[in-house]
């Protein structure tokens, strides 16, 4: 029987007969010069398909199988999460010392330079007050912790 002969006369589907077919459930099969497959009768009642009847349906994986693998997908989900909850946790950090150290940075006076001529003298550069000295350790003890 050609493999739409069997389906018709098993009352199966085209791809149950092939899956046993590669499985190896019919061993008396020979495929034709033109590429199709022949199965004798005998194996497809050897395979407990018989004309007329219904096939058995194919096995169906056991709930434990299936609870097992559920389980398993589970656990790597869960350690998935707690990776990228430690990043988002670190991320945040990151973004508190960054918004920091922007405040410290706008909170620092900002003086614009005079223009002056060519031929004056450049006015003396004053010396930082104690405020700015503060600042400028603040923000180096923040590129420490960041950097070191």
């Amino acid at each position: 029987m050609t493999i739409k002969e069997a389906v018709d006369a098993t009352q199966t589907s085209e791809s149950t007969i092939k899956r046993r077919l590669r499985a190896g459930a019919f061993p008396n099969a020979a495929q034709t010069a033109d590429g199709r497959w022949m199965i004798p009768l005998g194996d497809l009642s050897a395979a407990g398909l018989r004309p007329g009847r219904m096939a058995a349906p194919d096995p169906v994986p056991t709930s434990a199988d299936r609870v097992r693998d559920l389980a398993a997908e589970n656990a790597e989900l869960r350690q998935r999460l707690a990776v990228a909850e430690a990043l988002a946790s670190e991320r945040n950090r990151i973004i508190d010392v960054q918004q920091q150290m922007l405040r410290m940075l706008e909170a620092r006076p900002v003086s614009a330079p005079e223009p002056t001529d060519a031929a004056e003298d450049p006015p003396p550069i004053p010396a930082p007050a104690a405020d700015s000295r503060a600042v400028t350790g603040a923000l180096a003890r923040i590129r420490r912790r960041l950097l070191g």
